[in-house]
């Protein structure tokens, strides 16, 4: 049941009526930034008239060619500039209103932090790392089966990297092309993905994605895989290197874990299980504060079939907001119970043989115990 369309957003709309000498009465509202009023003379043009832009345009095609289920949410994308800004919050209105035939019950805008044209480097390295955020936080808290994008409005970069976002995440992304009258879905583009590498990296995806950016000294490591260089951006603060994901890194992650999730199940089966009853596995933990809830919380994750023992308590993490601080090869998994104030923590000796089945592992209990019961 596809109800919510994301849109990225441009500024058609108001470089339309700029030169629409014309319409005296709307140039007047834009001039005057009178939003309200400016919505409401749109809605008395037809929404497919130029005027109204490839937003609102796109969208009545999109609507008319009942690519949705229903208009439950409509998400505006829009730029970190005035002018982007200022459409989103006249397309809310547009859209918000009751006289509009093709009215969302939920409207939003969301202003992409770094996407604006005067900051090259802005752009790139937040900009377009943002909206794979964004779409993917979307994806996580709904499904993809329930999100459509649409790709119209934009800077070009935007709307190439939103329509990849959107193949990506397995979400169906439109565009209207400008003389065009009805809205196209863009074709798949083949998207590498190597699961198993992302599994053998995932700590360092995690790591990335928690801290936005790192010292390079502290992953020289795992940057010196030609791989993951070219998935990471490299700059120079203080004279000292650091590293982050580029948008192509967060875009690889997010896939990722959409594909893990997607064959959790297949690859959880071919890791083997350890049949010790869970009341007789061995719980090993110091005599120090939060003991009680970390004996409490053992007991709970050795009813897991990849537990083989709880080995000890963990120093406090109480910064750490991912539950998983660590994964070994030799089938260890650092485990923080992050919603506890001092960061409680449990060393876990899991059936895991190798790296990539331990992330594994570490991942499936992440989503099993990962919150607070």
């Amino acid at each position: 049941m596809r109800d919510t369309l994301i849109c990225t957003v441009g500024t058609s709309l108001f470089s339309n009526i700029k030169f629409a000498k014309d319409h005296e009465v709307i140039q007047q509202a834009f001039q005057g930034k009178n939003w309200q009023q400016l919505a409401l003379l749109l809605l008395e043009k037809p929404n497919n008239d130029r005027l109204c832009g490839a937003e609102i345009n796109s969208i009545t095609s999109i609507c008319n060619g009942n690519y949705l289920s229903s208009r439950y949410r409509l998400l505006f994308l829009v730029s970190e500039t005035e002018d982007g800004k200022n459409t989103g919050e006249v397309l809310k209105l547009y859209y918000k209103n009751s006289r509009n035939s093709l009215k969302f019950d939920d409207v939003d805008v969301q202003v992409l932090e770094g996407l604006r044209d005067d900051k090259v480097k802005d752009f790139k390295q937040k900009g377009l790392k943002n909206l794979v955020r964004y779409i993917s936080s979307e994806v996580k808290k709904f499904s993809p089966q329930k999100i459509a994008i649409n790709a119209t409005g934009g800077y070009k970069a935007q709307i190439s990297f939103a329509g990849m976002v959107g193949q990506a995440l397995e979400i169906p992304v439109y565009y209207l092309f400008e003389k065009f009258s009805e809205v196209i879905e863009l074709p798949p583009q083949p998207i590498a993905l190597d699961l198993a590498f992302w599994l053998n990296n995932y700590q360092f995806f995690e790591q990335m994605e928690a801290n936005s950016m790192m010292p390079k000294s502290e992953v020289a490591a795992a940057v010196q895989n030609p791989y993951l260089q070219s998935l990471v951006d490299e700059e120079i603060v203080d004279g000292a290197s650091w590293v982050s994901l580029s948008a192509m890194g967060e875009l690889f992650h997010q896939r990722s874990r959409l594909q893990f999730a997607k064959q959790e199940t297949t690859i959880m089966s071919l890791i083997p299980q350890d049949d010790t009853p869970p009341s007789q596995k061995k719980i090993n933990l110091r005599d120090d504060h939060g003991k009680d809830v970390l004996k409490a919380f053992g007991d709970k994750i050795c009813r897991s079939p990849y537990v083989k023992s709880v080995i000890n308590s963990l120093p406090f993490n109480p910064k750490q907001i991912q539950p998983i601080l660590g994964a070994y090869d030799n089938g260890i998994v650092e485990f923080v119970l992050t919603w506890t104030d001092r960061g409680l923590g449990l060393c876990i000796q899991t059936t895991g043989r190798n790296l990539a089945e331990t992330n594994s592992i570490a991942l499936h209990l992440e989503q099993e115990f990962g919150q607070r019961t």
